[in-house]
């Protein structure tokens, strides 16, 4: 099964458009087949978070994993506002 050619089913398109603008990157991860159930994987973006979301095939939410979109980096150097005198 291919996730690009695969239709998302209504429940999983009415949480995205509810909790989500339809503007924001929507990718699907993966449909995944396990038994006789099929998973979709979809990441979603908000607020500089990058949403995992993990549905059954009736569309029913099972899992939101967030992560920062642009984590800090403990390396960069300081802003000008940083700076020591």
């Amino acid at each position: 099964m291919n996730a690009k050619d695969q239709k998302l089913p209504y429940g999983i398109s009415e949480y995205i458009k509810e909790h989500f603008r339809e503007d924001f990157l929507l990718d699907v991860k993966a449909v995944k087949r396990l038994k006789s159930h099929v998973y979709y994987v979809i990441e979603v973006t908000k607020d500089n978070y990058i949403h995992t979301l993990k549905f059954d095939e009736n569309g029913n939410l099972m899992k939101d994993d967030a992560d920062q979109a642009f984590p800090e980096d403990s390396h960069e150097e300081p802003g000008f506002g940083d700076v020591p005198e």
